[in-house]
């Protein structure tokens, strides 16, 4: 609701209003994504406060991509690789699934292509160095592995 508030800068009546009254339907209609009925509101409420602390971690990595991708761009030589990378995941949770392939388009110089299953089709910019943070690292998998209560 303050995310509401900060954004329309208004704080008349009415801007009040259609903030509680849009806060509301999309707590009704997303509420499940993160406290679903089959698990204790309290592993519910841990689950959302760990993805909300990966979410400067994730910032950080998308900030290091765009100087990555700006730096290879500008370079006079452009010193990129285009290719197509899959990566299998053991994930079973369809909102862990979205979170990964959102998390991998999210981050400049890769776009997610394909899921099927646990599967990802990734297109990157730089594939070598894509390999390496996707199959060999691996830490956004994992990470989110962890805030979602999956084996990473």
């Amino acid at each position: 609701m303050i995310f509401w508030y900060v954004l329309s800068g208004y704080l008349d009546p009415f801007h009040i209003g259609a903030g509680i009254i849009c806060c509301s339907i999309v707590t009704l209609i997303s509420g499940d994504l993160i406290f679903r009925s089959d698990r204790s509101l309290i592993l519910s409420a841990r689950t959302f406060i760990r993805f909300i602390l990966y979410i400067p971690k994730l910032m950080l990595a998308i900030l290091y991509a765009n100087i990555d991708v700006a730096y290879r761009v500008l370079h006079p030589k452009m010193p990129i690789d285009p290719g197509m990378i899959t990566v299998d995941t053991p994930f079973t949770n369809d909102i862990l699934r979205t979170s990964f392939a959102n998390a991998i388009t999210l981050t400049p110089g890769t776009v997610t292509v394909d899921v099927t299953g646990g599967t990802y089709l990734v297109h990157a910019l730089v594939r070598e160095a894509s390999e390496e943070e996707l199959l060999e690292g691996r830490s956004m998998q994992n990470d989110l592995a962890r805030i979602f209560g999956e084996a990473p």
